[in-house]
């Protein structure tokens, strides 16, 4: 089984290294191969909206950056976990642009959520699982509440967590994921 990390390397803190141990040993143990892609700005240019993932190339963005192999990577992955720092309430810019940029994967259709908003539906069949883990020092309860409401309205499919908590609490909910692709939702 895959999984892929994916981390802003702007905010490597040593509450960062911590999560970052503490996932990396957890896979490692459940004998998943991983990999990790640090972000980098420089290395990423922001959705332009030009359609062409669904025009030009369908499932593909058109910009030549790193989103090509991470979008490759991300859904030839049985399992992807975006550590975050939770800046202001949400994650940063840098997790923010490939999350955006994850639109390839999905048609350029909408449907409406059963709140009332819309999202585009699914272009696979299936899809890794996907985790975000928000990190951050001296983090309020309404910067964590905010972070997992945030982060539930980009995706449907997305367990979110928050760190640092007691790392056996992050322990005890990896256990309790089904690690594994799933259906087509996002």
């Amino acid at each position: 089984m895959k999984a892929l990390l994916i981390s802003d390397q702007e905010y490597l803190t040593t509450t960062y290294q911590g999560l970052y141990d503490l996932t990396d040993k957890f896979l490692k143990e459940n004998e998943f191969q991983t990999e990790l892609i640090e972000l980098k700005a420089e290395n990423l240019t922001f959705c332009m909206g030009c359609f062409g993932c669904w025009i030009k190339k369908p499932g593909e963005c058109v910009i030549n950056d790193q989103m090509t192999q991470i979008n490759q990577r991300v859904m030839n992955s049985d399992i992807v976990i975006y550590l975050s720092p939770i800046v202001f309430g949400q994650f940063s810019p840098n997790i923010k642009n490939v999350i955006d940029r994850g639109l390839p994967n999905m048609l350029p259709f909408f449907e409406t959520r059963p709140d009332g908003s819309t999202m585009h539906p699914p272009r696979y069949k299936t899809y890794p699982c996907q985790i975000i883990i928000g990190y951050g020092d001296g983090l309020s309860d309404q910067d964590q509440q905010l972070f997992i409401d945030v982060t539930k309205k980009h995706r449907r499919n997305i367990d979110v967590l928050i760190y640092p908590e007691p790392s056996q609490t992050i322990i005890q909910s990896l256990n309790t994921m089904e690690l594994r692709r799933v259906g087509g939702l996002l």
